[in-house]
């Protein structure tokens, strides 16, 4: 197994209503900028300092959220990935990322990071394990790009792998696995999904969702259908504690935006929380 290349281990803890990270380590090029106060919650940004995940890189992060901590997590920027083949040769030296997220009683988590963009000739693999205590709450969101779309980088990677498993206490309640192999596809239009070229998709996992809940979010959803054209998105509940709302399109603004929409709804819906921004 590859060394890892880059890391981040980080605990949070809350006390007296306010949630602090408590302890962590990081390995260059990941770290954890400052923290700081976010409308209630506390605001965490990861940072790269390399240009992306370059071949042969293997990143692991591991995140500990104590008893009734109340985070929202994100990235800089875009996570970008590098081609896997060394001076346009044919032997892949692929790149890949673990995630271990654990979520003890009363958590309330929001995992929000900037898409991922899969260049010209990248292999990647993402794993994410997620373990949830009782009353636990995790939003999760993840928007694939084919490529830079602007230089004709359209499913010109090699392999794209992701694998998403969530347990609430000793149950398996989600499992999801993808594998997308462009180069393999006859006809190639199929790995893009009919006309579709961008995917995304937001989670929630929360003891709180139920089917009323999936309900009104496919009817507020349904009301915009018109302004949106272009997208093609789906609702449905995990085997328990959850559900998921995904979305194909061809351009990662109105993916955004939809999966915000959602987002937003969910967090006054379920958790009557007021947005976390401003509505442009």
């Amino acid at each position: 197994m590859p060394e890892v290349t880059g890391s981040v281990n980080a605990e949070f803890t809350a006390k007296g209503g306010s949630t602090q990270l408590q302890c962590h380590t990081h390995a260059y090029p990941l770290k954890i900028a400052k923290t700081f106060p976010f409308e209630g919650q506390l605001g965490v940004y990861l940072m790269d300092a390399s240009p992306g995940v370059m071949a042969g890189d293997r990143y692991e992060l591991v995140w500990r959220f104590g008893e009734n901590t109340n985070v929202f997590v994100t990235n800089q920027s875009y996570t970008k990935v590098h081609p896997s083949k060394k001076d346009g040769g044919t032997r892949l030296n692929p790149s890949a990322q673990s995630q271990s997220l654990s979520l003890h009683r009363g958590a309330y988590v929001e995992y929000m990071p900037e898409p991922l963009m899969l260049y010209k000739d990248a292999s990647f693999a993402s794993d994410m394990t997620v373990q949830m205590e009782e009353g636990a709450s995790l939003f999760l969101s993840d928007i694939v790009c084919p490529g830079r779309t602007h230089r004709g980088e359209v499913f010109h990677y090699e392999r794209y792998q992701s694998r998403l498993t969530v347990r609430y206490g000793n149950e398996l309640i989600f499992s999801t696995k993808q594998r997308v192999e462009p180069q393999l596809q006859v006809p190639r239009q199929i790995a893009r999904w009919d006309s579709h070229t961008h995917t995304g998709t937001l989670y929630l996992f929360s003891e709180r969702v139920n089917a009323n809940v999936a309900e009104a979010l496919r009817e507020r959803l349904a009301q915009q259908d018109s302004l949106r054209p272009g997208l093609y998105y789906g609702i449905s509940l995990t085997y328990k504690f959850g559900l998921a709302v995904s979305v194909l399109g061809v351009r990662v603004y109105e993916i955004e935006a939809l999966l915000k929409e959602a987002w937003t709804f969910l967090r006054s819906e379920v958790f009557n929380r007021n947005p976390l921004f401003a509505p442009k």
